[in-house]
């Protein structure tokens, strides 16, 4: 026990205050041996120095240079349910309504522009005509020494896609180029509304399976009249706000794209 009573007690706080000069209590330090916050400090431009130093550097905010790597940035965009999904495309064949419709009123909804419909939709009309270009060839063609076309569904794959997703990216930058303003229609809302133009041509391509020319012609020329009406009267209002020439230029490429859009699927997949 006697070993206990050798060890030195701490001295209280108070005993531990400095004296200044002229004989009075450091007030900073009184401060800390009443539990005040370092808030409570005299306002020293040295001490303010000190413990700017003695504090620990603020982490680095993260580049937002690859933000398009990051899947997470993506998930927003397929945050949506099959019933928004659906009455989407049911809207986009409602190529009469004013302009803007789809964009300012059906994508303003819920969860807003979406890339789950678009994507969904271009993959199931790369199926569609992958198979039904078969079946038109199969019509057509000796049954005993037909193969199916794989090399359909490699075509239809790159050719869908590059409308679906390429033509919105070339579009946007030419809408902002040529009318040398920032137009009042977002990357997404255009990539939404591409997407959901195709939506005719799913039963379109189904009647295509029909080895029939004339079916073939008017059921693709009737999805590409929509397709077109859709995009065009939705984009209309900020075409028209560049220069005159601008928007002829702007016309004629949307007019363009979907008329190589209706000769690649004739002409490649229902010969």
């Amino acid at each position: 026990m006697s070993s206990f009573s050798s060890v030195p007690v701490a001295e209280p706080a108070d005993s531990l205050l400095l004296d200044t000069d002229d004989g009075s209590t450091d007030d900073w330090h009184k401060g800390v041996s009443s539990g005040n916050t370092f808030a409570d400090a005299p306002d020293d431009p040295s001490w303010a120095q000190a413990t700017a130093a003695a504090a620990p550097a603020p982490a680095a905010p993260a580049s937002s240079l690859c933000w398009c790597f990051d899947v997470g940035s993506y998930k927003p965009y397929f945050d949506i349910n099959t019933s928004e999904v659906a009455e989407r495309l049911k809207e986009s064949l409602k190529v009469w309504e004013e302009n803007g419709h789809f964009v300012n009123q059906v994508l303003a909804k819920g969860a807003g522009p979406d890339a789950y419909g678009p994507f969904w939709l271009s993959m199931s009309l790369v199926f569609v005509v992958s198979v039904t270009s078969n079946i038109n060839a199969w019509f057509g063609a000796d049954k005993a020494d037909f193969e199916t076309d794989i090399n359909a569904l490699v075509h239809s794959l790159w050719i869908v896609y590059a409308f679906s997703f390429g033509m919105p990216i070339v579009s946007y930058f030419a809408m902002n180029c040529l009318g040398r303003r920032q137009v009042g229609v977002s990357f997404m809302q255009l990539f939404s509304l591409y997407g959901y133009s195709l939506s005719l041509f799913l039963p379109a391509c189904l009647l295509c399976a029909i080895p029939n020319a004339a079916v073939q012609w008017t059921a693709l020329l009737v999805a590409t009249a929509f397709s077109a009406a859709l995009i065009l009267r939705n984009l209309i209002t900020p075409i028209m706000e560049a220069d005159a020439k601008s928007a002829r230029a702007l016309l004629g490429w949307f007019a363009g794209c979907q008329l190589i859009l209706f000769l690649t699927l004739k002409v490649v997949f229902y010969k």
